[in-house]
């Protein structure tokens, strides 16, 4: 009986300091994560709008999820004062999962998606971040109907990928269509 007293003290002792190991390594990394996504979704947002100046936040008027499609970050671009597009993060199932930028500016179009994640199969559904798929994307009115077969040709073997990452992205453009319109901005609005 004493032995297994001592047995389960000494593993309480070891589950204790494995627990203050793993906070201490996780309060030490989790900035460095942060501010490292932080510097990638940046770039991003230079990539798709390299004329803009600043990037600021948009905290109201986009929906929460539509569809399985969860929506994160949205921004306004902006050259000086001038709005230059919207920029929205959404995420969701493909054959694993993405989460995909995508700019809008203000002369309706679709200016260009940026990956930040896609853990699809290494060479096949990957492919979607590359040319051409990729490419389909960039200056695509925001009015075509974005079907697959159509007007996005899919990738060879990947076709869950590229159905559910066209998708994703005529929901992006949808919801910052439709704060544009709210907000009076774009080629509908009077904010060009």
């Amino acid at each position: 009986m004493k032995q297994m007293i001592k047995l389960s003290v000494t593993l309480a002792l070891y589950t204790v300091v494995a627990c203050l190991a793993l906070a201490a390594v996780n309060m030490l990394t989790s900035p460095r994560i942060l501010a490292a996504k932080e510097a990638k979704t940046k770039l991003a947002l230079q990539a798709i709008f390299p004329d803009a100046d600043s990037f600021r936040p948009i905290t109201e008027g986009m929906p929460k999820s539509v569809d399985k499609v969860s929506f994160g970050d949205a921004f306004l671009a902006l050259n000086g004062d001038k709005p230059a597009g919207v920029i929205v993060t959404v995420s969701g199932h493909t054959y694993d999962q993405a989460t995909i930028l995508t700019g809008i500016d203000m002369e309706g179009k679709l200016r260009m998606i940026q990956f930040l994640v896609l853990t699809d199969s290494p060479g096949i559904g990957t492919k979607a971040k590359d040319e051409p798929f990729i490419g389909q994307f960039r200056n695509k009115p925001i009015s075509d109907a974005f079907a697959l077969g159509s007007d996005v040709q899919a990738i060879a073997g990947a076709t869950i990928t590229s159905t559910a990452v066209t998708r994703m992205v005529k929901i992006a453009v949808d919801a910052a269509s439709s704060y544009m319109s709210s907000q009076g901005l774009g080629s509908s609005g009077s904010g060009n």
